[in-house]
Protein backbone atom coordinates (compact mmCIF):
# COMPACT_ATOMS: atom_id res chain seq x y z
CA UNK A 1 0.00 0.00 0.00
CA UNK A 2 1.39 3.38 -1.05
CA UNK A 3 0.92 6.30 1.33
CA UNK A 4 1.92 9.89 0.67
CA UNK A 5 2.65 12.67 3.13
CA UNK A 6 1.49 16.25 2.56
CA UNK A 7 2.99 18.90 4.84
CA UNK A 8 1.11 22.20 4.94
CA UNK A 9 3.61 25.03 5.36
CA UNK A 10 1.75 28.01 3.93
CA UNK A 11 0.57 29.82 7.05
CA UNK A 12 1.13 33.58 7.16
CA UNK A 13 2.13 33.46 10.82
CA UNK A 14 -0.22 36.26 11.87
CA UNK A 15 -0.58 34.99 15.45
CA UNK A 16 3.12 34.16 15.63
CA UNK A 17 4.22 37.54 14.28
CA UNK A 18 6.60 36.15 11.63
CA UNK A 19 7.26 33.05 9.55
CA UNK A 20 7.14 30.48 12.34
CA UNK A 21 8.25 27.64 10.05
CA UNK A 22 11.75 29.13 9.97
CA UNK A 23 11.77 30.16 13.63
CA UNK A 24 14.70 28.85 15.64
CA UNK A 25 13.87 25.76 17.66
CA UNK A 26 16.85 24.45 19.60
CA UNK A 27 19.28 25.62 16.93
CA UNK A 28 17.35 24.52 13.83
CA UNK A 29 14.31 25.80 11.90
CA UNK A 30 10.97 24.58 13.23
CA UNK A 31 10.10 22.93 9.92
CA UNK A 32 13.34 20.92 9.97
CA UNK A 33 12.17 19.27 13.19
CA UNK A 34 8.79 18.48 11.61
CA UNK A 35 10.48 16.85 8.61
CA UNK A 36 12.62 14.78 10.97
CA UNK A 37 9.45 13.35 12.56
CA UNK A 38 8.62 11.39 9.41
CA UNK A 39 9.40 7.70 9.85
CA UNK A 40 11.82 6.23 7.35
CA UNK A 41 10.39 4.00 4.62
CA UNK A 42 6.72 4.65 5.40
CA UNK A 43 5.78 7.30 2.83
CA UNK A 44 6.12 6.74 -0.90
CA UNK A 45 5.85 10.50 -1.58
CA UNK A 46 6.40 13.54 0.59
CA UNK A 47 5.46 17.07 -0.45
CA UNK A 48 5.75 20.38 1.38
CA UNK A 49 3.32 23.03 0.12
CA UNK A 50 4.36 26.59 0.92
CA UNK A 51 4.10 30.23 -0.05
CA UNK A 52 7.58 30.97 1.38
CA UNK A 53 10.65 30.86 -0.91
CA UNK A 54 12.87 30.36 2.16
CA UNK A 55 10.92 27.23 3.06
CA UNK A 56 11.33 25.98 -0.50
CA UNK A 57 15.09 26.54 -0.16
CA UNK A 58 15.17 24.56 3.11
CA UNK A 59 13.30 21.69 1.43
CA UNK A 60 15.63 21.74 -1.58
CA UNK A 61 18.64 21.53 0.71
CA UNK A 62 17.12 18.45 2.36
CA UNK A 63 16.00 16.81 -0.89
CA UNK A 64 12.29 17.12 -0.03
CA UNK A 65 9.81 17.89 -2.80
CA UNK A 66 8.22 21.31 -2.40
CA UNK A 67 5.45 23.16 -4.21
CA UNK A 68 5.80 26.95 -4.06
CA UNK A 69 2.54 28.82 -4.68
CA UNK A 70 0.90 32.22 -4.30
CA UNK A 71 -2.57 31.14 -3.16
CA UNK A 72 -4.23 32.68 -0.11
CA UNK A 73 -7.03 30.22 0.66
CA UNK A 74 -6.39 27.07 2.71
CA UNK A 75 -8.68 25.04 0.46
CA UNK A 76 -6.55 25.99 -2.57
CA UNK A 77 -3.38 24.92 -0.76
CA UNK A 78 -4.83 21.48 0.03
CA UNK A 79 -6.14 21.14 -3.52
CA UNK A 80 -2.67 21.83 -4.94
CA UNK A 81 -1.08 19.29 -2.61
CA UNK A 82 -3.58 16.49 -3.04
CA UNK A 83 -3.13 16.55 -6.83
CA UNK A 84 0.48 15.50 -6.25
CA UNK A 85 -0.80 12.42 -4.42
CA UNK A 86 -2.47 10.87 -7.46
CA UNK A 87 -1.75 7.15 -7.46
CA UNK A 88 -1.36 6.96 -3.69
CA UNK A 89 -3.69 4.76 -1.64
CA UNK A 90 -3.72 7.32 1.14
CA UNK A 91 -2.21 10.62 2.24
CA UNK A 92 -1.12 11.84 5.66
CA UNK A 93 -1.85 15.56 6.02
CA UNK A 94 0.51 17.22 8.51
CA UNK A 95 0.92 20.75 9.80
CA UNK A 96 4.40 22.17 9.34
CA UNK A 97 4.43 23.58 12.87
CA UNK A 98 3.91 20.28 14.71
CA UNK A 99 7.50 19.22 15.43
CA UNK A 100 6.97 16.83 18.34
CA UNK A 101 5.18 14.00 16.54
CA UNK A 102 7.16 10.81 17.05
CA UNK A 103 8.07 8.66 14.07
CA UNK A 104 6.65 5.63 15.90
CA UNK A 105 3.26 7.34 16.27
CA UNK A 106 3.11 8.27 12.59
CA UNK A 107 4.13 4.72 11.65
CA UNK A 108 1.33 3.39 13.89
CA UNK A 109 -1.12 5.73 12.14
CA UNK A 110 -0.01 4.32 8.77
CA UNK A 111 -0.39 0.76 10.06
CA UNK A 112 -3.92 1.52 11.27
CA UNK A 113 -4.73 2.88 7.80
CA UNK A 114 -3.39 -0.26 6.13
CA UNK A 115 -5.78 -2.32 8.28
CA UNK A 116 -8.76 -0.05 7.49
CA UNK A 117 -7.99 1.94 4.34
CA UNK A 118 -11.62 2.94 3.91
CA UNK A 119 -11.47 5.00 7.12
CA UNK A 120 -9.98 8.37 8.07
CA UNK A 121 -7.28 8.02 10.71
CA UNK A 122 -6.38 10.73 13.22
CA UNK A 123 -3.61 10.93 15.76
CA UNK A 124 -5.23 11.40 19.16
CA UNK A 125 -4.60 11.81 22.85
CA UNK A 126 -6.93 10.18 25.38
CA UNK A 127 -9.63 9.66 22.77
CA UNK A 128 -9.61 13.19 21.35
CA UNK A 129 -8.67 13.32 17.67
CA UNK A 130 -6.25 15.92 16.34
CA UNK A 131 -3.75 16.41 13.54
CA UNK A 132 -2.06 14.75 11.62
CA UNK A 133 -4.84 13.03 9.69
CA UNK A 134 -4.47 10.18 7.18
CA UNK A 135 -7.08 10.20 4.41
CA UNK A 136 -7.67 7.32 2.02
CA UNK A 137 -7.77 7.87 -1.74
CA UNK A 138 -11.57 7.65 -1.60
CA UNK A 139 -11.51 11.03 0.17
CA UNK A 140 -9.10 12.76 -2.22
CA UNK A 141 -11.93 14.17 -4.35
CA UNK A 142 -13.52 15.72 -1.25
CA UNK A 143 -10.18 17.28 -0.31
CA UNK A 144 -9.75 18.58 -3.85
CA UNK A 145 -13.16 20.26 -3.79
CA UNK A 146 -13.19 21.90 -0.37
CA UNK A 147 -15.34 25.02 0.00
CA UNK A 148 -13.41 28.30 0.28
CA UNK A 149 -11.79 29.09 3.63
CA UNK A 150 -12.01 25.49 4.86
CA UNK A 151 -9.49 22.74 5.48
CA UNK A 152 -9.49 19.01 6.02
CA UNK A 153 -11.80 19.40 9.02
CA UNK A 154 -14.66 19.91 6.54
CA UNK A 155 -14.11 16.34 5.30
CA UNK A 156 -14.00 15.06 8.88
CA UNK A 157 -17.38 16.67 9.52
CA UNK A 158 -18.83 15.04 6.39
CA UNK A 159 -17.70 11.54 7.33
CA UNK A 160 -17.71 11.33 11.15
CA UNK A 161 -18.50 7.61 11.24
CA UNK A 162 -15.43 6.79 9.18
CA UNK A 163 -12.97 8.38 11.65
CA UNK A 164 -10.64 6.10 13.61
CA UNK A 165 -8.19 7.26 16.28
CA UNK A 166 -4.61 6.19 16.92
CA UNK A 167 -3.28 7.19 20.33
CA UNK A 168 -0.10 9.23 20.42
CA UNK A 169 2.61 8.25 22.88
CA UNK A 170 2.56 11.70 24.50
CA UNK A 171 0.18 14.69 24.52
CA UNK A 172 2.97 17.00 23.36
CA UNK A 173 2.97 15.29 19.96
CA UNK A 174 -0.23 17.18 19.17
CA UNK A 175 1.12 20.63 20.09
CA UNK A 176 1.60 23.23 17.39
CA UNK A 177 3.52 26.50 17.40
CA UNK A 178 0.85 29.09 16.73
CA UNK A 179 2.48 31.66 19.04
CA UNK A 180 5.99 32.39 20.34
CA UNK A 181 4.83 31.13 23.75
CA UNK A 182 3.75 27.82 22.20
CA UNK A 183 7.15 27.53 20.52
CA UNK A 184 8.86 28.08 23.88
CA UNK A 185 6.78 25.28 25.39
CA UNK A 186 7.79 23.00 22.51
CA UNK A 187 11.45 23.92 23.03
CA UNK A 188 11.20 23.02 26.72
CA UNK A 189 9.67 19.65 25.78
CA UNK A 190 12.48 18.96 23.29
CA UNK A 191 15.10 19.71 25.91
CA UNK A 192 13.44 17.56 28.58
CA UNK A 193 14.44 13.91 29.04
CA UNK A 194 12.22 11.64 26.91
CA UNK A 195 9.33 9.93 28.62
CA UNK A 196 9.78 6.18 29.23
Amino acid sequence: MRIGCLILASGQGKRFGSNKLLADLCGRPLLAHTLDCLPSGVFAKTLVVTRWPQVAQLCAARGVACLLHDREDRSDVIRLGIRYMEGMDGCLVCQGDQPLCRPASLAALAQAFERQPECIHRLAWQGVGASPVLFGAAHFSALASLPPKTGGSAVLKRFPRQIRLTEAQSPCELWDADTPQALERIARALQSPPLP
